[in-house]
């Protein structure tokens, strides 16, 4: 069953309420690697990692921090995060910038990556994938989420759209980063 129906007909479904998940993967991927900014590997070896780093691992050991943005079943968009800070899951530590940002997910544990398919973007619906998680974080008990992304990538614009503000810069191997943070709401958990 939908979480929301957007206005474009396009439903957002979290990936654990969905019968059979697997039959999604191939699209996901697709979205993944399309909106990646990284577009060679040097072997099938290293693709894997990456993916498993940035999307796969979420999808393994967080599942219900994971929504899919579905039009007529085929998916179009998709948003993985979890709750927890990076710096605490074992399953996150090979994220070296973390210790960058440490200090400020105290305040911004949550996170999360957020892709659309092109021809799906700029109408509303990685607002709501944001929105959705966002809500759920919160009634979990997150008191803030954020997002690190390269300094000069056209997705800040986004994020600052959807009430993220800059907390922090970083240069990690050659490229800077910005940790974008945005407080959440105090909910009664469920």
């Amino acid at each position: 069953m939908p979480i929301a129906q957007s206005r474009h007909d396009i439903s957002i479904e979290r990936w654990i309420e969905i019968a059979d998940r697997q039959r999604h993967v191939p699209g996901i991927d697709a979205i993944f690697f399309e909106s990646s900014a990284t577009k060679t590997f040097a072997d099938g070896r290293e693709r894997a990692t990456f993916r498993q780093r940035w999307l796969g691992r979420y999808l393994e050991h967080e599942p219900q921090w994971a929504y899919l943005a579905l039009d007529r079943g085929r998916v179009v968009g998709y948003l993985v995060g979890s709750v927890e800070a990076p710096a605490t899951g074992a399953h996150r530590a090979d994220v070296g910038y973390g210790a960058d940002f440490a200090a400020l997910t105290t305040q911004y544990p949550a996170h999360l990556h957020v892709n659309l398919a092109p021809s799906y973007r700029n109408r509303g619906i990685g607002a709501e994938l944001i929105a959705t998680f966002a809500a759920d974080a919160a009634r979990a008990g997150a008191c803030g989420v954020h997002v690190v992304t390269g300094a000069g990538s056209r997705n800040v614009r986004f994020y600052v759209r959807n009430g993220f503000r800059e907390l922090a810069r970083a240069d990690f191997n050659g490229h800077g980063l910005v940790f974008l943070g945005k407080r959440l709401p105090h909910q009664e958990t469920a």
